[in-house]
């Protein structure tokens, strides 16, 4: 059996396009190691079923939250549907919590791989030397995702047992999404290296993980919680994760640039956004571009199921309906990331940007303005047009770093944006919460945060503009960029 590989230069060209070519054997920069089809494959599902697991399972959190504040949940004690002012917020955040660290994680787990690959983990003392050997011989990258795995499993195990929302604060939230975090970041990381002139098309195959993901657990999820409630559900999650996960942490990549030797040793690849590069008006209008982006986006998966409820549907149609958003998601992903590789990444994710902030001003505020049966079909529209632009950003974004910033610097700057991404999610949805209006108003109680979401997302557009423009000035403009 003949297997293809391919060897991809990294010139300097190259690395701020993030586009090389797949046959060049004579690069003008140094080369990395040739891959097979076959290890492309295997990054490929690797990444797809993590992102599956993980971003899967925040998107369809709100399934979580709508139980919770229900007065059939068995988990909180007392039951936050008897009280004068239900705590929506603090039950958001919970949810929140676990997606921020999701992401944000990776400005700590990214260095640790790192210097685990090249084995550089602490200076160079004689005091540090033996702890250093001994500590290396057990950190790998296995070992991060597979701790990761373990500390999910905790995390879903230990929410079973517990009573008051800042329990589940501590456990499904914060011991789920670093034990995530440890998952995601290895895996994901150095996906965009092994990719080239089809990275967006790569990357957004990956990415429909979340939606495929939260497609098949927002209605197991609401079929469990009906069926063996809260608790049940919480451990079928944790054995679920430990037998799933383990597979897929095992199947960790390594990164292509722990390979690339130079005279003083093996080079460590670059995971800290140096002053100058954190000084660039691109990186300025990306970091703010993703906090807005962030903050706004999960919004509308946050209250899918409970704005539903207050339509008048059923709690199993709002979990259906965040699936189908999930479905659409994913769906989205791919086609977009295939469009951002012909008609450009910047261009698609701007488009895609305004096209979901002018989503949530025509339909979804207009729904909760019209009374009757047209807000509910104008809530569909909504789902429809809001998922479908919104998985665009999560397509593009991992390609567009690499173009923007350079593969080497990949890296660096996507932790530290998922950081800020993740910061975003954390502000976004318990805002959001706080301005929901009292459950008298009907739907006109989810005024406030549909104005809110929307001038988040037209935000975000502004800044993407920004980077557009700052990275055409550096460059030279491109109407294809």
């Amino acid at each position: 059996m003949v297997v293809q590989t391919q060897t991809i230069p990294l010139s300097d060209r190259e690395a701020e396009s993030g586009v090389g070519s797949e046959t060049d054997s004579t690069p003008a920069g140094p080369v990395l190691s040739p891959i097979s089809r076959r290890k492309q494959a295997t990054v490929l599902i690797a990444a797809f079923m993590t992102i599956a697991l993980t971003i899967g399972y925040n998107q369809c959190f709100g399934v979580f939250q709508e139980y919770y504040l229900s007065s059939a949940q068995d988990v909180l004690v007392p039951s936050p549907a008897s009280l004068p002012s239900p705590p929506t917020a603090f039950l958001a955040f919970v949810g929140t919590l676990c997606y921020g660290l999701t992401w944000g994680g990776g400005i700590l787990v990214n260095p640790i791989i790192s210097r685990i690959e090249t084995g550089k983990w602490s200076s160079e003392t004689a005091s540090t030397r033996l702890w250093r050997r001994k500590m290396l011989r057990l950190m790998t990258p296995k070992t991060i995702t597979i701790s990761g795995v373990i500390m999910v499993c905790a995390g879903f195990t230990l929410a079973s047992f517990s009573s008051a929302i800042w329990q589940l604060l501590l456990t499904q939230g914060l011991l789920v999404g670093l034990g995530m975090s440890f998952l995601y970041f290895p895996l994901l990381a150095p996906a965009p290296e092994y990719f080239t002139n089809h990275r967006a098309t790569a990357m957004g195959l990956i990415l429909a993980g979340g939606g495929a993901g939260g497609l098949i657990l927002s209605p197991v999820t609401r079929a469990l919680l009906s069926s063996v409630g809260g608790r049940w559900t919480l451990r079928f999650f944790a054995v679920f994760n430990l037998v799933v996960g383990l597979p897929i942490a095992w199947a960790v990549p390594r990164s292509r640039f722990a390979t690339i030797s130079t005279a003083e040793g093996q080079e460590r690849r670059n995971t800290h956004v140096s002053r100058s590069l954190g000084s660039r008006p691109t990186f300025v209008f990306s970091a703010v571009a993703a906090f807005l982006q962030a903050a706004g986006a999960q919004l509308p998966l946050s209250f899918i199921p409970s704005y539903t409820v207050t339509l008048g549907q059923s709690a199993a149609e709002g979990a259906n309906l965040l699936a189908a958003s999930n479905a659409i998601n994913a769906v989205s992903r791919i086609l977009t990331g295939y469009a951002g590789d012909r008609l450009g990444r910047q261009n698609t994710l701007v488009l895609m940007l305004l096209l979901a902030a002018s989503s949530v001003f025509t339909f979804w505020l207009t729904s909760v303005m019209t009374t009757g049966s047209s807000s509910f079909s104008l809530w569909l529209a909504f789902i429809v047009l809001y998922s479908f632009s919104a998985g665009g950003y999560y397509a593009l974004f991992p390609a567009l770093i690499a173009e923007v910033f350079g593969i080497q610097h990949y890296a660096a700057v996507n932790a530290f944006i998922l950081f800020v991404r993740g910061l975003g999610t954390m502000f976004g949805s318990p805002v959001g919460g706080q301005l929901l209006g009292n459950s008298e108003q009907g739907t006109g109680a989810y005024a406030s945060i549909a104005y809110w979401d929307g001038a988040l997302l037209m935000g975000a557009t502004i800044c993407c503009v920004g980077v557009r423009w700052a990275d055409g000035k550096g460059k030279g403009w491109k109407w294809v960029a």
